[in-house]
């Protein structure tokens, strides 16, 4: 069994610090939307996300946090909605089978799924915050857009996809997350999903009538290679214009009641 560790992916070679603003730009404007109260962070590593969001109630769950006692302090006074903070070093399976009855009891106002790249780990971190979204919540899923046949690389592990020398590597890993996106356009006619074109894919979930649907079995994805992928990368992710957001979500809430 593979353990659902993040992968290793911010070092100085491959962190982009525009990505990772427009990242959080996308998710703090879902929280102010949904007047979130509860935040929850998959996959936090060194909380450069996870400590610049301004949520009531934050909870970081990683299997092994790359910050220190003082950088949360830091970070307290740098920013004061990290008072109340929850802190989860395990893996994001440990954390719903062992916190599943306190996380019931405020429930998942928009959750941030950065953890393990693999289609069946992501698709369980999706299906978990499922089980505990609020009305109106948000589930934001990263990388469902590689850029390159080695970014997509399917991998069980960032190791394991590093040490493959597959041609083009830079050090930059998506995995098959973006199957979590077709998969549940395909079985779930109860949630709209659309993926931000930005920063290898920001994909949005949230309950709502969809605008479109696939047909796809869970068997017939785990067929599909980024060659396919390529060839219907707007059709199967829906892709849409990250200015585009708060409209977006409006439609989906409306669609909704």
């Amino acid at each position: 069994m593979v353990v659902n560790q993040r992968p290793r992916r911010y070092t100085s070679l491959t962190w982009k610090a525009e990505n990772a603003m427009e990242r959080l730009n996308i998710i703090q404007t879902v929280v102010e939307m949904t007047r979130a109260k509860t935040y929850l962070e998959i996959g936090v590593a060194s909380g450069a996300i996870f400590f610049r969001v301004k949520a009531r109630h934050k909870i970081a769950v990683d299997p092994r946090f790359e910050f220190s006692t003082m950088k949360r302090l830091r970070y307290l006074i740098k920013n004061p909605w990290n008072i109340a903070n929850k802190y989860y070093e395990m893996t994001s399976d440990e954390f719903f089978q062992n916190e599943g009855a306190n996380v019931e009891q405020s429930g998942i106002d928009v959750a941030f799924v950065d953890g393990l790249h693999t289609f069946e780990q992501s698709l369980t971190d999706v299906s978990n915050c499922l089980r505990y979204l609020n009305k109106g919540g948000v589930i934001i899923l990263h990388d469902c857009n590689p850029p390159s046949e080695a970014a997509a690389f399917p991998a069980a592990s960032f190791d394991h996809a590093r040490k493959a020398n597959v041609s083009g590597w830079t050090g930059d890993w998506c995995g098959d997350v973006w199957k979590t996106i077709v998969y549940l356009r395909s079985v779930d006619a109860n949630l709209r999903i659309f993926v931000l074109d930005c920063d290898t894919g920001v994909g949005i979930m949230t309950r709502g009538y969809p605008d479109a649907t696939l047909d796809f079995t869970k068997e017939r994805i785990d067929l599909l290679s980024y060659d396919h992928l390529r060839k219907k990368r707007d059709e199967w992710l829906n892709l849409k214009k990250p200015h585009l957001i708060r409209d977006l979500l409006e439609r989906a809430w409306c669609g909704a009641s």
